[in-house]
């Protein structure tokens, strides 16, 4: 899977309500009730954090 660089904006979370939370050494992964996933996680490339949203079907 290619990763390509996307933008999350607040605007598309806004109003969804969180049904899970896992939380480990390097990323953060919220999932909402819709099945949107919200996943913020440490670039293993460069010292910084990256956030891509996806949604399964």
């Amino acid at each position: 899977m290619d990763n390509e660089e996307c933008k999350v904006t607040t605007e598309k979370l806004k109003g969804k309500i969180v049904a899970d939370v896992e939380v480990t050494d390097v990323a953060v992964v919220v999932r909402f009730e819709d099945n949107t996933y919200l996943d913020i996680y440490l670039d293993p490339k460069e010292p910084s954090l990256k956030a891509s949203t996806n949604k399964l079907p």
